[in-house]
């Protein structure tokens, strides 16, 4: 993520994802570690996947995986423990093989974005690890959370 994006309200993202930092989140400055935001973009990310039938997890799954090609967060306001957090998921690009996540974090008791973030996924065969076509599975799921960035308009606090 190379330009700076501007916090984007709760309604930018197309399904949401409730969650609460943990004690061991916090790092020695007493608000919830960068790394952490990440890892809760990538937990939503996953159950959004899961929810929308576009990630088998069985251990018989013959399906494409996503590998992450590209990640990134830009941070607004700090969140510290105790918190309630929100995650907005949304499809900001779809590719032939390719899927571009976008997240807003949200503290809800705050009820204003802490940071976005970004997941570049490329869907690859679980054998070979080669770039494959999304299957209709993952263009349903990608379809039904795409928001057009070209739509979005700056959250006001």
């Amino acid at each position: 993520m190379t330009e700076r994006l501007p916090p984007l309200p709760h309604a930018a993202y197309a399904w949401h994802y409730e969650t609460a930092p943990r004690w061991a989140d916090s790092d020695i400055y007493g608000h919830v570690n960068n790394v952490t935001y990440l890892s809760y973009f990538d937990t939503a990310m996953n159950i959004a996947l899961v929810e929308h039938g576009a990630l088998d997890l069985s251990a018989s799954a013959s399906a494409p995986i996503g590998l992450v090609v590209q990640n990134g967060a830009q941070f607004f306001r700090e969140i510290t423990f105790p918190a309630s957090l929100s995650v907005g998921v949304r499809i900001e690009a779809i590719g032939r093989t390719s899927l571009t996540w976008g997240f807003g974090l949200f503290d809800l008791g705050a009820g204003a974005c802490a940071a976005r973030g970004r997941i570049v996924h490329v869907y690859v065969d679980r054998a070979s690890r080669r770039p494959t076509p999304l299957t209709a599975e993952l263009r349903h799921c990608a379809e039904a959370l795409f928001r057009d960035p070209a739509n979005d308009t700056e959250e006001t606090s």
